[in-house]
């Protein structure tokens, strides 16, 4: 069954700052920045504001399903998620129900915990970095943004592409490929 995906995305961030506040405060670093690849996959029964994403997480191995009602919302996004394995050969068998990979797509993401609650340090190709942070619930969002700083006014919702469309405006459902380039991975 769905489940909500309570996450809230704040842009134009001192990442410093944003860091030694999550240390000061308590928060533990789940993991050091690290690069992650996805695969996303559709049919024509999964498409437009759905889809599934196969992502390597430098070691944990995703298959998820998302769909977007709403990306003006807290709560407009749901996924289904469970670990698989092996990415290789589950690309291999979704690729045999007859799922077409549409993208292929890399970022980095340095994660940290405090509670139940998510703050991703996401870094993608030609965006600066910026912070998601999740939660069980939109009030323990609401919570985690007020104790960082954050005005959640300023919040965004909703995928990648809509942050590409609006700060560099750039149409990456429309890219086979978004990688960062040779001078990116070797500064990152």
């Amino acid at each position: 069954m769905p489940q909500n995906e309570y996450e809230a995305k704040f842009l134009h961030i001192d990442v410093d700052a944003v860091r030694e506040h999550l240390r000061t405060a308590g928060a533990k670093l789940a993991f050091d920045k690290t690069m992650f690849t996805r695969l996303i996959f559709e049919n024509d029964a999964v498409q437009g504001e759905q889809w599934l994403r196969l992502r390597d997480e430098g070691g944990k191995t995703t298959l998820t399903l998302k769909q977007v009602s709403d990306a003006t919302t807290i709560n407009g996004t749901t996924e289904i998620e469970i670990e698989v394995d092996n990415l290789d050969k589950t690309a291999e068998l979704l690729k045999a129900t007859g799922l077409r990979q549409v993208r292929y797509q890399q970022n980095y993401r340095e994660e940290w915990q405090f509670g139940d609650i998510t703050y991703d340090l996401d870094t993608w190709p030609d965006l600066p970095t910026f912070i998601e942070i999740e939660g069980p619930s939109e009030d323990a969002v609401r919570k985690a943004v007020a104790n960082l700083g954050f005005d959640y006014a300023q919040a965004r919702y909703g995928s990648i592409d809509l942050i590409y469309k609006s700060e560099v405006g750039r149409d990456i459902l429309a890219e086979p490929t978004l990688l960062f380039g040779t001078a990116e991975l070797s500064t990152s």
